[in-house]
């Protein structure tokens, strides 16, 4: 367990792990295929790579099948319900057209989820 602080230096550690924002997308990720039926989802960045800090934002590419919708974003975050989630979302036909540049963001280390 780590120590949250010393005599002269606070330390200040992720609220969630990894493993932590693994299983609360495992948990969720079924019911949000339910609503939006998904083609994708990569967990990407910093908790992907395992170098989070407290500042982290939690990366994830959502692909979803269909044609665009506008209640996307609100739709994720209202499921999945992860703090600092930053989700990057796309129609199939919206991934299609951006592949290469979502690839060279991925390209650095990913988690395939779905």
């Amino acid at each position: 367990m780590h120590e949250k602080s010393s005599n002269s230096v606070q330390i200040f550690y992720p609220e969630f792990s990894k493993k932590d924002i693994l299983n609360i997308l495992l948990k969720n990720i079924h019911r949000l295929n339910e609503v939006l039926p998904l083609a994708k989802v990569i967990l990407f960045g910093s908790y992907a790579k395992g170098r989070y800090s407290i500042e982290s934002d939690v990366d994830l590419l959502i692909v979803y099948k269909g044609d665009r919708r506008s209640d996307v974003y609100s739709t994720v975050k209202k499921i999945l319900r992860i703090p600092r989630l930053e989700p990057h979302i796309y129609s199939e036909g919206e991934y299609e057209e951006m592949k290469d540049t979502i690839e060279k963001m991925l390209s650095d280390g990913c988690e395939v989820i779905w």
